[in-house]
């Protein structure tokens, strides 16, 4: 297994541009959202690991480990944007999508740059490795600074 994404520099700045965007919301929304740090200890501990680690790793397993792969192979245009490649925005059209249903389309649209960045790194260093490390470090950055996951569109 190869770790040459950790000594990407802009691995990390991805990673930190993602923490401080997710800091920047905090600060920008107030205190009304959730109650900050969140304790380790409290009840809904499950549902705060499916979130801070479940989710992303399976996300990324099915979007950035099997899906853009695929489409990677089959489509003819392989960078687009930059360093985008189309594989990588049909990935995030699609992840974004899958988070409709459960989220709402507000979540959905939120998601989707952050995707782009997920499956840049994915083509980057061939390896769902390093999508998976920065989906994981930046929810648990939405868990620790507002407190808990997004609820869904009903509020639940």
């Amino acid at each position: 297994m190869t770790t040459a994404w950790l000594r990407d520099p802009w691995w990390w700045t991805v990673c930190g541009l993602g923490v401080g965007a997710v800091l920047g919301a905090r600060m920008l929304l107030g205190p009304g959202l959730g109650p900050g740090l969140a304790p380790w200890f409290m009840p809904g501990l499950p549902a705060l690991l499916m979130f801070a680690l479940v989710y992303p790793v399976l996300e990324e397993l099915v979007f950035r480990g099997m899906l853009q792969p695929w489409l990677l192979r089959r489509t003819a245009a392989r960078a687009i944007i930059g360093p985008l490649t189309l594989a990588n925005l049909l990935t995030s059209v699609l992840f974004s999508l899958a988070h409709v249903p459960l989220r709402g389309a507000v979540h959905a649209t939120l998601v989707f740059t952050p995707s782009l960045a997920f499956g840049l790194f994915r083509d980057r260093h061939d390896s769902v490795l390093p999508p998976i490390v920065l989906h994981v470090v930046w929810n648990t950055a939405v868990l620790c600074l507002f407190g808990q996951p997004p609820t869904g569109p009903a509020g639940e």
